[in-house]
């Protein structure tokens, strides 16, 4: 009788369907077939049970051995919804596995030979004889579906017992084997990995490795599943970097991303002279810096390039602007007289720095009032002031 199968694991019997499912309270205890390295959940019942026991369990291939791989703790779950340790093994038991044991060798070296002979395009990968001895099962992979009722005629008549084939992927293959990866340590999905992740190309590319189908390959020829380990890490990270083929800026010159380290944040840049430098990514800016073309004065030079021309080396100031009064009339409306005007202008030269040009301006302004004082007298019949230098 033939079977196929994607699951490598020992399937455990559906519990029945019910309307109401009730919930009551289990006695777990983890336990780890020989043909592979996952840790099933079963029911202790009442028995004692230590890590490192072997157990006799329920599957629905029949009954067969298995080890405790932990210790018992208490969960709720629906009745009749896991399966149960039939009892411990005993020392008949022990024997029976070791005597499966060397019938399972014999069984996959004449199952192989038969494979070779008939030329089917299939890879036999473990064959597993249960515990009571009513079954064999063959494991094997194959791209796509084999006919192999004259293979399952040959096993038949060869041993005299019921046998079934169940198709498994290769990765499931892998971790039925178990062996050492390129790393050096024992192969993930044979040790912890209890499910298969999607791996893609993008991922290697995205971590930067070789692709080289030999470097990104695991033993099952297949994209090794510890690149989704780190994936996360590098997607938050490739964020904040910025992606080849950027224009950037350096203390070298003006350059191109050429490639990116995301673990080290570091980037290499390809300058306009097609050199490559690998610096960190703080030494790298993506806008021209600007620069400041002013010319800063010497501390030591003066403020002003003139004043060794100046009279006892006084500053100069800066010249006060001058209104015209035609310009202060116009923006006073012609309403204020010239009086006015003079006083403003003499309330602003006092409140403004004398400078030469300001003393000469003021020299004029006296005289001119000198003589506007005069002409006035003269038409009022004043007689003038004496002079006393003249007097003198």
């Amino acid at each position: 009788m033939s079977k196929r199968s994607s699951d490598t694991d020992q399937a455990t019997p559906r519990p029945r369907r019910s309307s109401r499912r009730k919930m009551r309270l289990f006695n777990i205890v983890p336990v780890r077939f020989r043909t592979n390295f996952l840790k099933h959940d079963y029911n202790a019942q009442e028995l004692h049970l230590r890590v490192g026991d072997e157990v006799i369990v329920e599957t629905s291939r029949g009954p067969s051995i298995a080890r405790v791989e932990g210790h018992v703790h208490r969960r709720l779950l629906p009745a009749e919804s896991i399966p149960r340790v039939l009892r411990r093994a005993s020392e008949q038991d022990l024997e029976m596995a070791e005597r499966n044991e060397e019938r399972e060798e014999a069984c996959y070296r004449f199952a192989l030979e038969r494979i070779r002979t008939r030329k089917l395009p299939m890879k036999l990968v473990r064959a597993q004889f249960m515990h009571d001895g009513s079954k064999i099962v063959f494991y094997f992979s194959a791209d796509g579906r084999i006919d192999f009722r004259d293979l399952v005629k040959d096993l038949a008549h060869r041993f005299r017992t019921r046998i079934e084939m169940h198709q498994i992927g290769v990765r499931d293959g892998a971790r039925m084997l178990g062996g050492i990866g390129p790393c050096g340590r024992e192969l993930c999905c044979s040790t912890f990995l209890e499910s298969f992740a999607p791996v893609s190309i993008r991922m290697a590319k995205e971590q930067g490795l070789t692709l080289n189908p030999k470097k990104v390959s695991g033993m099952c020829g297949r994209l090794m599943c510890c690149l989704v380990y780190e994936q996360s890490l590098y997607k938050k990270k490739r964020r904040k970097m910025p992606r080849p083929g950027t224009e950037v800026f350096t203390e070298h010159g003006k350059g191109t991303i050429y490639s990116i380290d995301v673990i080290n944040s570091r980037v290499t840049v390809e300058l306009l002279d097609t050199n490559r430098k690998l610096l960190d990514l703080k030494e790298v800016a993506f806008e021209e810096p600007k620069v400041d073309l002013t010319v800063d004065a010497d501390a030591l030079e003066p403020s002003y390039l003139w004043d060794d021309l100046l009279e006892d080396g006084a500053p100069a100031q800066p010249e006060a602007p001058r209104r015209s009064r035609r310009r202060r009339r116009a923006r006073s409306g012609g309403q204020r007289s010239s009086s006015d005007a003079r006083s403003k202008e003499k309330s602003a030269d006092q409140a403004s720095p004398p400078t030469q040009r300001d003393s000469k301006d003021a020299q004029d302004t006296k005289a001119q009032d000198r003589s506007t004082n005069r002409r006035r007298r003269k038409r009022r019949g004043d007689a003038p002031k004496a002079d006393p230098k003249k007097s003198d």
